[in-house]
């Protein structure tokens, strides 16, 4: 499909039945599908990435409610953490072979569990010799060293309330009729749900003729013109650029009233839902905090080398901060030394007859462990008319400078990331007057009101799904 301007009258072959808004009115849903493709963007490079990623995807999913559910399973097992020291006055708990007791905040453990504190040390192991019984806001749990030496003894540090105990194995005796504890984990739900979005415009009868031509498929791939107007081009552009805000910024409420009485329910965007992701501030931004940084993401959760591909959404300055951070710490090593002429190329100048260009820009980061990151431009993170926050050292929009970490990665047939829409949600449709899209009114047609314009009217139901927002993240900036 193609766009291509030209300034033209309406002339005698451009007919009701090729325009694109008789199109759409006759197939509204395959026609939304070509606008989709069309104003979205070609590619998530351009004005907006988001729906230009999931757009006309697989990553789009039709629902046929307004509200859908979704859950994230947790990990099979997890620290107990130490609740209350409750015998402070001990400070050598376990020495000469006795027991003691610890307390933590779940009755996951059982008689024979070993169980140890995380130390790096790790001496430090303690077999569970009771059932554990409830204590206020905890379980006290009876426990013994796994050591023979009379002198040896359970640092104190390990007592602290908020040290987390895990489990190791579990051994029993000859003749044992116990067994050791398993843990599954439970699955938190999400809801989410859909917001209805409209956009109005209208024209009048004076209003200026220039004209798209704009090349739709047929079943057979073959291409055909139809013709929309300019003005409904600009319209559909603000359009989708909403929707794009929308994706990143709409705020959940349910209490907010509209003009027929009804609520307004407006749906989680992607900013809400990564508040329960790694957000963390930063004031200089380098390729070790990067680094990290995802590190503290991915950590024991997959495998080196097992595809870690991360895309980082950022404004132009953010851009900007990232090549020079890959770039700082390259020359540190000595290594753009040792290929810098591979950035020098010929170039043409009227001031030297052998004038040469240098230069580069990173955009991608492949790092240690098998990981990679790809930077995508954010021209909302740009957009000075909805981020007036400056920040007051580089003179820049501080929005420009944040980096949205977004794992799209997932199994074989779904997304991290999902765009939601209605089932025979969208609607498009012309409100005419005594001037209709295709010019003065005739007698075929029947206008609603006597002025001399038309309305063009558009709607649809969007939402987005953070499946595991826990793979995905925010570094902002955060100035001391």
């Amino acid at each position: 499909m193609s766009l291509k301007v030209k300034e033209m009258d309406w002339m005698a072959n451009m007919t009701e039945l090729n325009h694109l808004g008789k199109a759409l009115l006759i197939q509204p849903q395959k026609m939304m599908g070509v606008l989709d493709t069309l104003f979205s963007a070609q590619n998530y490079y351009s004005d907006n990435p988001m729906l230009s990623l999931l757009m006309g995807s697989k990553n789009e999913q039709t629902i046929d409610g307004l509200e859908w559910e979704w859950d994230m399973k947790g990990a099979d097992t997890r620290p107990l953490v130490i609740v209350e020291n409750i015998i402070p006055t001990n400070t050598t708990p376990g020495k000469f072979k006795s027991t003691f007791q610890i307390k933590l905040d779940e009755n996951w453990f059982i008689p024979g569990d070993v169980i140890t504190p995380g130390a790096a040390d790790k001496r430090y192991q303690v077999r569970i010799v009771d059932d554990p019984q409830r204590q206020g806001d905890g379980w006290v749990y009876t426990v013994r060293l796994m050591s023979d030496d009379d002198n040896f003894f359970l640092a104190p540090t390990y007592l602290t309330p908020g040290t987390q105990w895990s489990k190791l194995f579990s051994n029993y005796e000859e003749g044992a009729e116990q067994s050791g504890s398993t843990t599954f984990s439970t699955t938190m739900s999400f809801r989410n749900r859909l917001t209805k979005y409209r956009k109005q415009y209208k024209i009048t009868d004076y209003a200026s003729t220039a004209v798209l031509a704009v090349k739709i498929p047929d079943k057979t791939g073959k291409l055909h013109d139809s013709w929309i107007r300019y003005a409904e081009v600009e319209f559909l552009r603000q359009w989708y650029r909403e929707l794009e805000r929308a994706i990143w910024y709409s705020r959940s409420s349910n209490t907010v009233i509209g003009s027929t009485g009804r609520p307004v329910r407006s749906s989680a965007g992607l900013e809400e839902q990564l508040e329960d992701s790694h957000r963390e501030p930063y004031s200089v931004l380098t390729a070790k905090l990067i680094e990290e940084y995802l590190m503290d993401i991915f950590y024991s959760r997959k495998k080196p080398g097992e595809g870690r591909n991360i895309k980082a959404f950022t404004g132009e300055y953010g851009m900007l901060q990232f090549h020079r951070a890959v770039t700082d710490t390259l020359a540190k090593k000595g290594f753009l030394t040792e290929v810098s002429n591979n950035f020098v190329e010929k170039a043409s100048s009227p001031y030297h007859t052998n004038a040469l260009s240098f230069g580069y820009q990173f955009t991608k980061y492949k790092m240690a462990n098998g990981a990679t990151l790809e930077l995508i431009h954010n021209p909302l993170y740009d957009d000075r008319e909805i981020n007036s926050e400056i920040d007051p050292i580089t003179g820049f929009p501080v929005e420009s400078q944040k980096f949205t970490f977004l794992d799209f990665g997932g199994d074989a047939n779904s997304s991290n990331i999902k765009l939601k829409k209605k089932k025979d949600g969208d609607a498009f449709g012309y409100v005419c007057g005594m001037y209709g899209p295709y010019g003065p009114s005739s007698k075929a047609s029947t206008p609603v009101h006597a002025g001399d314009y038309y309305e063009m009217h558009i709607e649809a139901h969007k939402g987005i799904e953070i499946t595991d927002p826990t793979r995905c993240g925010q570094l902002y900036l955060a100035r001391n």
